[in-house]
């Protein structure tokens, strides 16, 4: 594994006992969603969220005993801010460096094949999880400190990582920090990786600079550079990635301005939820992008020269298009997002399956046949599920005044409950009769209303109902 030590094994192993879970277990947020096998990966996912919980932090997993920015900020970001605010805020609180000559940014993982930074360059994903974690919340407070980070940790990169020619930030693909995720001649080779530009890391950038202007208008800042920079990266991406003949994104630009065509999950996933493909493309990214008959890969095709690592003829590695359950879970979370019911109920149906190989949230799978792989009880691929429940299902979207409604059911549901949601000062009881997308009522505490949204000015018990036809 890339990023173990011993050390963080012995942490895990010492605060993950049978005590500790029981002691962080709870009653709240009750799913049921009429097909026991449904309610019964979301209960796994939930245990192994628990299991991941030391020292009022995330760690990543079983295999990975360590406080990550990615790991925590995606998981956040797909769950964990409406389950667990507080210790998501405690969290990202502690995922932090300081970079001489700039400040307080967010901090940068590293890994074994690729270093740090500025090889990887994804540490903006901290604004993704904290912006998320404010609309969830509404903490000004907080809000304060993850403004501060973002704004440094943008000019840090455009300080470091900026790439003039193309107009894109340079780096290794968020989370892809291993030789197995690019082709052989970057292996252990961070100065030549960092010359290349990939499609999620850009996306993350995109998105870290509206969040920036979003952030600076809550407190009262100028918005106005941020979302200038941010269409001129949005103009860049779509220019350098953007392959018409195929209907979605290429991986990477290589170091001489060469787009490396194949298709990477997380990029794909990010580009339509953050806006940066239109509807059109949208669309065409959800009917275009290879898939697998058993998930949504990281990457596809494969590189060949891993299928025999390790003398494991028969599979591929890590992150050589591998199954990773919190990629899926984006990947639904933008298939909901663009109304595709089949392509968000398959994809569902696969994360299921995949959750049933054993008892527990592993880390990857292999496309071929399922195998669970990697780190178990791995905190983003059980966020992964709960992401598809929660902002798939119940079309859960978060504004900072309050909760759009927009479900997405696949035709094997017909009832749907949520309960015991706790939100801000309220306290959530949610239904949802019929399947499909189209709204037909949303009905909040006995009464119609003109839109699907729960302000976040109300407290106490909150009864939602969704009828969809």
């Amino acid at each position: 594994m890339i990023r173990l030590t011993l050390a963080s094994l012995l942490l895990y192993t010492a605060t993950t006992s049978p005590t500790w879970a029981a002691h962080r277990s709870s009653a709240e947020f009750i799913f049921d969603s009429g097909q026991p096998e449904y309610n019964q990966a979301y209960e796994k996912a939930r245990k192994v969220i628990a299991s991941d919980i030391h020292d009022n932090q995330f760690l990543a997993g079983a295999g990975w005993a360590q406080v990550w920015t990615r790991d925590s900020s995606y998981s956040i970001d797909l769950a964990l801010n409406l389950i667990q605010p507080e210790l998501s805020k405690s969290t990202l609180l502690h995922i932090k460096q300081d970079v001489p000559g700039i400040g307080e940014c967010w901090a940068q993982d590293s890994c074994g094949h690729f270093g740090g930074w500025p090889g990887l360059t994804d540490a903006i994903v901290g604004a993704t999880g904290a912006w998320s974690l404010y609309q969830a919340t509404g903490d000004l407070d907080f809000l304060k400190q993850a403004y501060t980070r973002t704004v440094n940790s943008l000019q840090r990169a455009e300080k470091d990582a900026y790439i003039e020619k193309t107009g894109l930030f340079g780096g290794c693909a968020s989370f892809m920090e291993s030789n197995s995720g690019y082709p052989l001649k970057y292996a252990n080779t961070h100065t030549l990786l960092a010359k290349t530009s990939a499609l999620s890391t850009n996306a993350l950038y995109y998105h870290g600079y509206v969040v920036a202007a979003k952030m600076a208008e809550v407190l009262g800042h100028d918005p106005e550079p941020f979302l200038d920079k941010a269409e001129a990266l949005k103009d860049a991406i779509n220019e350098n990635f953007w392959q018409e003949d195929k209907g979605y994104y290429g991986y990477f630009i290589d170091e001489n301005q060469h787009l490396i065509p194949q298709m990477e999950g997380l990029g794909e996933a990010l580009a339509i939820l953050y806006g940066i493909a239109d509807e059109d493309r949208a669309a065409k990214i959800l009917h275009s992008t290879p898939t697998t008959p058993l998930g949504f890969p990281c990457l596809w095709p494969q590189f060949p020269e891993y299928s025999t690592y390790a003398g494991r003829q028969e599979y591929f590695y890590y992150h050589d298009g591998m199954i990773w359950p919190f990629v899926q879970g984006y990947w639904g979370w933008a298939a909901a997002k663009n109304k595709d019911v089949t392509t968000f109920g398959q994809e569902l149906e696969k994360m299921l399956k995949l959750s049933q190989k054993n008892d527990t949230f592993m880390e990857y799978y292999h496309p071929q046949d399922g195998k669970p792989d990697g780190s178990q009880d791995q905190l983003w691929s059980a966020s992964g599920y709960l992401g598809m429940v929660y902002h798939g299902l119940f079309g859960i979207t978060f504004e900072s005044d309050g909760i759009h409604f927009s479900p997405v059911v696949p035709s094997q549901f017909h009832h749907l409950t949520l309960q015991k949601v706790k939100y801000r000062d309220a306290i959530l009881s949610i239904t949802i009769q019929g399947n499909g997308s189209h709204l037909e009522a949303f009905i909040l505490n006995g009464k119609k209303q003109d839109r699907p949204f729960l302000p976040s000015t109300l407290k106490g018990n909150q009864t939602v109902e969704i009828t969809l036809r």
